[in-house]
């Protein structure tokens, strides 16, 4: 009800007149309290005049402040598509207008209450006398209270039981009668009286005990909703006594005496029972979506509804359940961001893939919208609600069910790989199972899923495969800080421990909280702030708070784009593709150890959304399960939160303009160079230490076995030798020694000149490393032509060359020279 001080068209009542009633209303009061008249008037008869008597007695009214309160009102949270989700209740309390009160509920509140309320000025003097006559007579203690002066006890002197109080009391209550107009005192009053079992008001009363809006109240009904208001414990409707049957009577008998009903009706009326409706249970369409924005509100003092979470309470439920003195509040509308329709379409998908009560995995689906970081959707496969053993949760899994993301994290270990000056086409080594060094106390053990496949991999490909075993190198590398950090400042809020294994998802996060860190890619580097409520506004449509979208860049768009490329292969050529959606997109699937957790968070330009599945209690084992009518003997991200993100988006996406995401800014290029590396030395490792070294140096190499004098899988040598810087991920040659004893072929040297024959022995030698000898022995000859040139050699062409070896090479000589 509006404040209706100034518009009141009670004509002036003022000088004596007004103060003379004013005294005979408190005296007439007090009389009426504890039999306590003839103590007032001995007590003040020294005084002598009616104006002692009202400085001592009666309040300066004309100067106070008599506004009405706002009443407590229901908050209403809405959907961005307008859609009302429910009101947030904490004392139930639904003011309705004078004009829309049926005159029969009128009638009856006239008759339980106040009969002669449209007659008298704030205090009845007839009730009063009639109740000090019952007082001092020995009968029944009757009221005289007026509904003007149950208006002001409860709103401006309180239920202090003294006489200046009462006196007070009805002087107030003339005054409020100058002020107001019947119809308002009366508005306010069954808008704000108390009728128990939460309900504050004449409409929360009828909904709470018939089920019904007022116009739709029987004789009966209107009769016995004023029954509570004396004493809601004692005249509970709900209650299994005759009492309250007895008072509803009454009500009905003073109705007819009062002529708002024939004789005939009330009669008919007494003999209905009194049918209570069952404490109702509302349907709520997204009851995590309301509570979510409830405690929003509740934690934030942004909102402008105050610094302190009890101000912010008031504000938004209004008067407490159990305070029946207090007023204000409530009466709120909050818009939340969540798409209703969307929202609808996720819980149906999640339902289809797990139906309720199948004591088997579930899901979440949670969406931001990447150019606002809006919470567009925020959806559970669970039935929400508080009924634990039927397998209903209290909290929703898409905001507050915090899970390990396994490889879904990886993204964030690349970000801060890339920002240490690691790039994308860094080589690492990929064998698996590994035992890293990360100065702990122990080796951690680190392994890819499914086979070995001893190599190198690149960091591009690492992320698009998922490889294990790089991204805990990678981490060792750059620091758990570093991607912590990484996370922190693209949307991730959870608690994170700073230790290497959080690149393979070891801290748990909620499916919101990663769908708006991924949605910093597809920004480019910029984030918008996820939230959920809109806009408040008060019960006038006055904005209390509207949202303000502010970009806050955190990554370097170069290097946001150089992720973005690498998740959008991550669909076309790695773990992701079950969830291709056939337009630009991209991605990352993420298992936790032992499948206990899967999850697939996605992206295209205009949103953002992240698909858990999992129990929903504690972590359990995914393997040899039957969903949807398919046996899964393990599930990964892959295989069933892929295809969840596929439909989903598929209907998100089913009117949305195709979009592709922005072309490479400038210096992307800079995050895929090739990183150089000097070749280790592996010369006399065996050859799993060789191996391992130059793996671990982002070298592939093909291996060459050669006689040596080294041990059998010793390395010899590489080509090109230690110390080179080439790029990594070329391939080298690696001489490993067979264990025999190195040896060679004889070359063909006949025909040769000596010095030529002597060149060739000697490259031979540097080039095996053998160590052989060779002589020259002259043989005659009368043919210039041969003179110089070698006629044979011991051992012959193709003979055995080893360590040792003597060898003879004859040559011709001409005779006699």
């Amino acid at each position: 009800m509006d404040n209706p001080i100034r518009e009141a068209e009670r004509l002036e009542r003022e000088g004596k007149g007004f103060v003379a009633s004013a005294i005979l209303a408190g005296m007439a009061v007090v009389a009426a309290t504890w039999m306590g008249l003839f103590v007032f008037l001995g007590a003040n008869a020294a005084h002598g005049t009616l104006e002692d008597l009202r400085a001592r007695w009666i309040p300066e009214v004309r100067s106070m402040a008599l506004d009405l309160p706002d009443l407590s009102r229901l908050s209403e949270v809405y959907t961005v598509d307008g859609v009302l989700l429910g009101k947030l209740t904490e004392r139930n309390s639904q003011p309705v207008e004078f004009e829309d009160i049926p005159t029969l509920v009128l009638a009856a509140a006239l008759s339980a209450e106040d009969r002669n309320f449209m007659t008298h000025t704030g205090v009845d003097y007839r009730a009063v006398a009639r109740a000090f006559a019952r007082d001092i007579g020995g009968g029944p203690t009757e009221g005289g209270s007026t509904i003007t002066q149950q208006v002001v006890k409860l709103n401006f002197v309180g239920t202090e039981p003294t006489l200046r109080r009462k006196v007070a009391e009805a002087v107030i209550a003339i005054e409020l009668e100058r002020r107001y107009t019947k119809e308002q005192i009366l508005e306010y009053y069954l808008n704000s009286v108390f009728f128990g079992n939460n309900a504050y008001g004449i409409r929360a009363a009828a909904q709470e005990y018939f089920g019904k809006e007022l116009s739709q109240l029987t004789i009966a009904e209107a009769a016995a909703l004023m029954v509570p208001v004396r004493n809601p414990s004692l005249y509970d409707l709900r209650r299994d006594s005759t009492i309250p049957l007895r008072a509803r009577n009454a009500v009905i008998d003073n109705m007819v005496l009062d002529r708002y009903i024939t004789e005939e009706d009330g009669e008919a009326a007494k003999d209905d029972p009194i049918m209570v409706a069952a404490p109702q249970e509302f349907y709520d369409p997204a009851p995590q979506v309301l509570i979510a924005a409830r405690d929003t509100i509740l934690n934030d003092p942004r909102y402008g509804l105050g610094s302190t979470f009890l101000q912010r309470k008031r504000a938004l439920f209004g008067c407490p359940a159990d305070d029946a003195e207090c007023t204000g509040g409530g009466g709120l509308r909050v818009y939340t961001t969540v798409d209703f329709g969307l929202q609808e379409q996720a819980r149906r998908i999640l339902q289809e893939w797990f139906p309720p009560g199948s004591n088997g995995p579930t899901g979440a689906i949670a969406m931001v919208d990447n150019r606002t970081g809006a919470t567009v959707v925020m959806a559970s496969g669970l039935d929400f609600g508080t009924d634990l053993e039927a397998g209903q949760r209290q909290y929703d899994l898409a905001t507050k069910g915090r899970r390990n993301p396994g490889s879904a994290f990886k993204p964030f270990g690349a970000v801060a790989a890339l920002e240490q000056g690691i790039t994308l086409n860094s080589y690492w080594n990929q064998t698996t199972p590994r035992e890293l060094d990360f100065g702990g106390t122990t080796l951690w053990r680190c392994a890819n899923a499914g086979t070995n496949d001893p190599g190198i991999r690149s960091l591009e490909r690492a992320l698009i495969a998922s490889t294990n075993t790089v991204f805990c190198q990678v981490a060792i590398e750059v620091g758990g800080e570093a991607i912590v950090d990484a996370a922190r400042r693209m949307g991730i809020r959870s608690p994170l421990l700073p230790i290497p294994a959080i690149v393979l998802g070891a801290q748990a996060v909620s499916p919101l909280e990663m769908a708006a860190a991924f949605s910093t890619l597809a920004n480019l580097g910029d984030r918008y702030d996820n939230y959920l409520i809109e806009r408040i506004e008060d019960d006038d449509g006055n904005v209390i708070y509207q949202h303000e979208v502010s970009p806050n860049r955190v990554i370097s768009p170069p290097l946001a784009a150089a992720v973005v490329n690498t998740l959008e292969l991550a669909i076309t050529q790695g773990t992701g593709g079950n969830a291709n959606i056939g337009r630009p997109m991209a991605g990352k699937t993420g298992t936790h150890e032992n499948f206990t957790d899967a999850w697939f968070v996605g992206f295209i330009p205009q949103y953002t959304t992240a698909v858990w599945v999992g129990f929903p209690d504690r972590q359990v084992e995914m393997r040899n399960l039957t969903i949807r009518d398919t046996f899964y003997a393990r599930v990964f991200g892959s295989t069933i939160p892929a295809p969840i993100w596929r439909q989903f988006m598929s209907v998100v996406t089913a009117d949305l303009p195709v979009e592709d995401f922005p072309e490479n800014p400038e210096g992307t290029a800079a995050y895929y160079r090739t990183m150089r590396v000097a070749i280790p030395d592996v010369e006399d490792m065996d050859l799993d230490e060789a191996t391992e070294e130059l793996y671990d140096a982002g070298l592939d190499f093909t291996v060459t076995i050669v006689n040596s004098d080294k041990p059998a899988d010793t390395a010899v040598e590489t080509d090109p030798p230690a110390g080179r810087q080439i790029n990594q991920g070329s391939t080298i040659e690696l001489f490993v020694s067979s264990g025999l004893a190195p040896e060679t072929a004889m070359p063909d040297l006949v025909g040769r000149t000596r010095a030529e024959a002597d060149q060739i022995l000697n490259n031979l030698r540097q080039a095996t490393q053998i160590d052989f000898t060779w002589t020259f022995v002259e043989v005659a000859t009368d043919d210039p032509e041969n003179d110089d040139r070698v006629s044979s050699t011991s051992p012959s062409s193709n003979g055995t060359i080893t360590e040792g070896t003597a060898i003879q090479v004859s040559v011709f000589a001409m005779e006699g020279g």
